[in-house]
């Protein structure tokens, strides 16, 4: 059975293509609402039900809600979330007991891949990879259709449909590489040719606080590899990779996947700021020279905060808000969400990006540097 991870319908029809993706500012969740987990893995219950609080519930209710219920979502199951798991069931042909187990977690992750999802939305990745196959590749068939391909649509990115994307590409004034990716999108939407982010200058700092704060709200997932495919308008959520893959869950779940790594995310968010391409991997990114090591009392928000026991052996990285806090992309099996500084025993350091000149940022596009997760 293919799946993937469902992301609640939160306004995310703007374009990556667009060069700044605008995702919609979300009400803040009530301050003692645990933090999404993925109900499929072994930190939740075998079965989540009525009484628990937690996580978990909390995933369950978004789950829920992406299906149709109007839960308020507040990581504890009560009588309301017994209920809406109940319709549910009974909508699925699913026993109606009220009890999510093994098959209801799979059912409310599962999505028919025969249901077109708009390419622009972060359900699908920034570029579409050769082998996908999802509602992504059915929405993109179906366009290509509508321009006289003539493709079976059976949403599996194959030989047949990137013959096709690259006659459209040819017949579009388009380079015909056979890569679904930002300016193909848009051409095919009749949306305007993306652009380059322009440097925000000073207020790059502010606007990557804004960014990072908005992600937290869209159930992002924590995908290794994920935010580092090639190209000019490449930034951003993308399929991973399995390669020394070694977190927890197994199988490793990352190449079936559409998200973001830890440098993948904050490579993202710069690159919308207009600072260009600040690095592929934690360790690309540390040594970068646009990268200045400031002191804890002298970091500001926006600035870049690092883990590991040297720049050699460095791990992680996630955005620095203030008070003590980041936001980051942090593990396998989560999502996009704020943490302690102090949550990671190994702080390298906080790093902020200098000034980018047009020079650095024309380098910046010449190609990332080889593949790693960070």
């Amino acid at each position: 059975m293919h799946y993937r991870r469902r992301r609640a319908a939160r306004g995310l029809g703007v374009a990556l293509a667009a060069g700044l993706l605008a995702l919609g500012t979300l009400a803040p969740a009530a301050a003692a609402t645990a933090p999404a987990r993925i109900i499929l893995v072994s930190h939740c219950p075998n079965t989540v039900q009525q009484g628990q609080a937690s996580g978990c519930v909390t995933e369950l209710q978004t789950l829920l809600n992406a299906h149709g219920a109007s839960l308020t979502v507040d990581g504890d199951f009560g009588s309301a979330t017994t209920t809406a798991v109940k319709a549910y069931q009974t909508s699925q042909g699913l026993t109606s007991d009220g009890l999510v187990g093994p098959a209801t977690k799979s059912a409310l992750y599962y999505e028919d891949p025969s249901v077109p999802i708009d390419l622009r939305s972060l359900r699908c990745p920034v570029q579409l990879e050769t082998d996908e196959n999802d509602g992504c590749v059915t929405e993109l068939q179906n366009k290509l259709n509508s321009n006289g391909a003539g493709l079976t649509v059976d949403h599996d990115l194959g030989a047949a449909t990137v013959t096709a994307v690259r006659n459209y590409q040819t017949s579009h004034g388009l380079t015909a590489t056979g890569l679904v990716d930002p300016p193909t999108k848009a051409e095919l939407y009749g949306d305007a040719a993306p652009q380059q982010p322009a440097d925000l200058g000073s207020g790059r700092y502010a606007a990557v606080v804004s960014y990072a704060q908005q992600a937290t709200g869209q159930n992002i997932q924590y995908v290794w590899g994920g935010g580092h495919e090639d190209g000019a308008f490449s930034f951003g959520p993308s399929i991973g990779i399995c390669d020394d893959y070694g977190g927890s869950i197994q199988p490793c779940p990352a190449d079936k996947e559409v998200g973001l790594d830890c440098s993948g995310f904050t490579r993202w968010l710069y690159w919308r700021a207009g600072a260009g391409d600040i690095g592929q991997t934690t360790r690309d990114q540390v040594v970068n020279p646009k990268l200045a090591q400031v002191s804890a009392a002298g970091a500001i928000p926006g600035d870049l905060v690092y883990f590991g026991g040297s720049a050699s052996t460095v791990h992680h990285v996630g955005v620095y808000i203030g008070n003590g806090l980041m936001i980051n992309a942090s593990h396998t099996g989560t999502y996009v969400r704020q943490d302690t500084v102090a949550s990671h025993s190994d702080l390298l350091g906080y790093y902020h990006v200098t000034g980018v000149t047009s020079a650095a940022l024309a380098d910046s596009l010449a190609g990332p540097a080889p593949h790693e997760a960070g």
